[in-house]
């Protein structure tokens, strides 16, 4: 939630004013270094955050020994959220956009200027593309169903193939929300890339960029919505003031049977 807020304040603004206009303003190369620089790293550490989190959530679930001790937390929480969150977007969005030997010549009529010259290269854009949007999308869906009917199965069996779906219903909403989400904004234009990288350069090229680029944006805007909607709990933290007290109760004494004694 907190990637996609980034992303809504610093790339956002940029997307808005470029369509209200129809051109990058101002027409700099650092704002379409910047631009680019902070749009690869927000989408990207979007996808491979939700990706982990959807691997994380079987171990929470079937093995919370993983976590029980500050070393295992380490190693199996916090260290690949970091990798996943901050460290390769990171590396790899200024590999891209900063280090990777080619001249960028960007385009102030196009979104994102154009995009960076690393990512016009068929064998990196199909990369990006498999790696960061396509894999991610996959072991999300993959994994939420995965993790939905083995709930289903080991309740079934310890209950004797009876399931309350009604104690269940918010664990699947959530898990339904989430795979519809990414397969509706995702797939599509995941599908026209890999297409047009790999056998023809203009397939869906028509519906690509005025549709499909733009719905995947939707990703992020949506998301804090439905982490805010699907997490109750979260609310806490984030309005300190709304937390609930604990009430103080007097405590009752036995005084009868003291003074007998």
């Amino acid at each position: 939630m907190t990637i996609s807020i980034v992303d809504s304040l610093l790339s956002h603004p940029f997307t808005l004013n470029y369509l209200r206009i129809g051109q990058v303003t101002p027409s700099t190369n650092s704002l379409c270094l910047f631009w680019n620089l902070i749009n690869s790293n927000c989408s990207f550490a979007t996808y491979l955050t939700m990706a982990w989190a959807s691997i994380e959530r079987h171990l929470l679930i079937f093995y919370p020994t993983v976590f029980t001790t500050r070393y295992r937390r380490i190693l199996c929480h916090y260290t690949p959220l970091l990798v996943a969150a901050f460290v390769y977007p990171i590396m790899f969005s200024i590999i891209v956009v900063f280090v990777y030997p080619c001249r960028n010549e960007f385009i102030m009529s196009s979104i994102f200027c154009g995009y960076s010259c690393a990512l016009r290269i068929p064998s990196v854009a199909m990369y990006a593309r498999i790696a960061h949007n396509f894999i991610p999308t996959f072991i999300v869906v993959g994994s939420s169903l995965a993790l939905l009917v083995r709930v289903i199965t080991q309740k079934r069996r310890i209950h004797r193939n009876q399931f309350n779906w009604r104690r269940y219903r918010r664990m699947i909403v959530q898990l339904m929300t989430i795979i519809s989400l990414f397969l509706v904004l995702t797939t599509p234009v995941t599908l026209v890339s890999i297409v047009q990288y790999c056998c023809l350069p203009m397939f869906g090229a028509a519906v690509q960029m005025p549709y499909l680029s733009f719905l995947i944006r939707f990703l992020n805007i949506l998301m804090p919505f439905v982490c805010l909607s699907l997490l109750p709990e979260i609310w806490p933290k984030l309005l300190p003031g709304k937390t609930r007290r604990g009430r103080i109760v007097p405590v009752r004494t036995k005084t009868n049977n003291l003074l007998r004694t």
